[in-house]
């Protein structure tokens, strides 16, 4: 199975904090953990430096290469370890460097750049790793996640679909089991008093759709890194408001929908538990603080989100544990807790460093071909290549074919073309809800497997049968949505 930050196998709903989880992963390491996690931390801290300190800190350059250096001694380490489809990545990726070094030798900068690119996506991802640890431990993330259920059962539905946007924005996909074993709780519950049963399907269906709608605009999402780092001509944060503009349009939309089935309001006014509220409140006001911050960095530093969630994401991880009560701190030395981290997700670091190398060699050798004379001449229209890429790249995870590497080749070829250079906010949005559909359309990508779990479904029939309306849904909602940008731009 391929896995992406975005749909990573979760681990069980609440885990006890601490030293015995996080040796867990360093434990799969073996010896080679102590090196593990002293790459790890050499590659995030020589990244964000070295990029907050172009213009101004001497050797900031050597400092980045110095991070990819990192980046790729710990590929090779954990090659061993990793997915047998990560390791078919790296063997393309290497392949495909080689293919460039001989036919196309003038293109090897881009290919360092390309590296350099997936540097940072290792780097994000070790940082997304350290916030796993106090996120899954949160009591306040569950009492949220209650106060979504105290509404009467139509409200319901929306309030389930646009809760778990934001709350999966920290919890990711660990938003679907939480909501649905909430729902089961519930339900159980008023089976017992005798009162009105709770759609436990609609709101795993709703947790799942909210948390898919959160993939196109969280600043903290690979699909959205992936895309902002790729468009020369974007500014993130302008799109950023333009993304979550289209993912909320289509949540209400779809959300709307779905409350006409469920059942009018009868019986007492629905409760939420002691400090649900309050806690959800203080979730939301988590996830704006979090945009905030990194919107702020943003523009203060001349950074890129992606480097500014590598800054932001640690001190979070830090600071939670000591923010929320009654939460245990962490225990034993930082550089276990990091090697941790970044063995979480070592599978996903080595898939999307090594598709950077591929989708840049890819866009090396089309544009070497002439795609972008024919689109310059109109041969290959605009419109036509973003809202192909809005279709293709889900068709992509339909037939169980990691989409990673074709949105990621997608956004290399056509992000720094004149596609790109005429309508970036057009295309960027084409890929980042084609990124969240691509998943939604994925038999093997984790959403599916895990909402089917829930449901007691095979994937192929959550994605296929019960998730089918929506997906075909949002699709026409994006090619609409994106077709108007196009030509607003």
């Amino acid at each position: 199975m391929t896995q992406t930050p975005d749909t990573p196998t979760p681990p069980p709903a609440a885990p006890p904090a601490g030293p015995a989880n996080a040796g867990a992963a360093v434990g799969a390491a073996g010896g080679a953990a102590p090196l593990a996690g002293l790459l790890s931390m050499l590659l995030l801290g020589a990244l964000v430096l070295g990029r907050v300190g172009e213009g101004w800190l001497p050797g900031a350059q050597a400092l980045t290469v110095l991070a990819a250096a990192a980046a790729v001694t710990l590929t090779a380490l954990r090659l061993g370890r990793v997915s047998r489809i990560a390791q078919i990545f790296v063997a393309a990726a290497l392949v495909a460097l080689a293919g460039i070094a001989l036919m196309l030798p003038a293109a090897l900068p881009a290919m360092g750049r390309a590296l350099m690119q997936g540097t940072a996506f290792a780097a994000f991802l070790t940082a997304l790793g350290l916030i796993r640890a106090p996120v899954r431990a949160s009591r306040a993330i569950a009492l949220a996640a209650e106060a979504l259920f105290a509404h009467a059962a139509r409200v319901r539905v929306v309030a389930v679909s646009l809760g778990a946007q934001f709350i999966s924005v920290l919890f990711n996909i660990g938003t679907i089991g939480m909501i649905s074993d909430i729902a089961g709780d519930h339900d159980a519950q008023r089976a017992a008093a005798g009162r009105r049963r709770i759609d436990t399907r609609a709101m795993t269906l709703g947790a799942l759709r909210g948390t898919l709608m959160m993939t196109v605009w969280s600043p903290i999402g690979l699909g959205f890194a992936i895309v902002t780092s790729s468009i020369p001509a974007l500014d993130p944060v302008a799109f950023l408001a333009l993304a979550f503009a289209a993912a909320m349009a289509v949540a209400v939309a779809s959300a709307l929908l779905d409350a006409r089935h469920a059942p009018p309001a009868a019986g007492p006014p629905e409760t939420a538990p002691p400090g649900a509220r309050g806690a959800l409140w203080a979730v939301l006001a988590a996830v704006a603080g979090l945009v905030a911050v990194t919107v702020l960095l943003h523009r203060v530093l001349d950074i890129s989100f992606l480097i500014a969630a590598c800054l932001v994401l640690p001190v979070l991880a830090l600071a939670w544990p000591r923010i929320e009560r009654g939460m245990a701190r962490p225990t034993g030395p930082a550089l276990g807790r990091i090697a941790s981290a970044s063995e979480g997700m070592a599978t996903e670091s080595t898939i999307f460093l090594a598709a950077a190398v591929i989708g840049a060699a890819v866009a090396q050798a089309a544009q070497a071909a002439g795609i972008d004379a024919l689109i310059e001449s109109g041969q290959l229209p605009a419109l036509a290549v973003i809202l192909g890429c809005l279709v293709l790249i889900p068709a992509v995870g339909a037939v169980m074919i990691p989409h990673t590497i074709v949105m990621v080749m997608a956004a290399q070829l056509f992000g720094p073309s004149p596609v790109g250079a005429d309508h970036p906010y057009a295309l960027g949005l084409a890929l980042c809800m084609a990124w969240a559909l691509a998943i939604s359309a994925s038999p093997i990508s984790a959403m599916s497997i895990i909402t089917g779990r829930q449901l007691g479904l095979p994937p192929h029939r959550v994605t296929f049968a019960v998730n089918r309306g929506f997906t075909l849904f949002a699709l026409a909602a994006a090619l609409a949505l994106t077709t108007a940008v196009y030509l607003l731009e």
